[in-house]
């Protein structure tokens, strides 16, 4: 029981997220799946806090940083795409992934979720930056990539953009 703790404590003390931080360099995710495993212990140190968490990448979506960028309440983080821009242009960032927390453990997007999706997905498209996922962790995951809505939001600028 004592390894257990140990192992509890030292997560929840950040340790293991500078761990998770550096040895994900250089590194790939290729799946929602693999997103949830690699930032579920930077959202479990602080539970009770609703957080925006990004993996930034490279041309060949390799990581070039993960970054908690945002944060909250228990109920809501506020979330700026202009400081998002920021950030992806002075990491020289291709693309991207964002996560964030449900402290309460439902994972299903609100439309609040929904409507910062949609923001951070023009956003993006409009400096060609790529929005690879939208991964929201609670009591498990739901990948908006995996439901479809990245996709949806992609086409639907494309559309706006290439109206005349």
């Amino acid at each position: 029981m004592t390894d257990k703790n140990t192992f509890w404590q030292e997560l929840k003390s950040g340790r293991f997220i500078s761990m998770v931080k550096e040895s994900s360099k250089g590194r790939s995710i290729s799946n929602s799946a693999e997103v949830y495993h690699v930032l579920k212990p930077m959202f479990d140190q602080e539970d009770d806090v609703e957080k925006a968490i990004f993996i930034f990448m490279d041309a060949r979506n390799r990581i070039i940083a993960i970054e908690s960028l945002f944060a909250g309440s228990i109920t809501a983080a506020t979330i700026y795409p202009r400081e998002l821009i920021k950030k992806i242009i002075s990491l020289k960032a291709s693309a991207f992934v964002m996560a964030h927390n449900h402290p309460s453990g439902e994972i299903s997007p609100s439309p609040e979720d929904k409507s910062i999706t949609m923001k951070i997905g023009i956003a993006a498209a409009s400096i060609d930056v790529a929005f690879h996922d939208h991964v929201i962790v609670g009591e498990g995951y739901h990948s908006m990539a995996d439901e479809g809505w990245i996709k949806a939001v992609t086409d639907r600028f494309k559309d706006v953009i290439s109206s005349k």
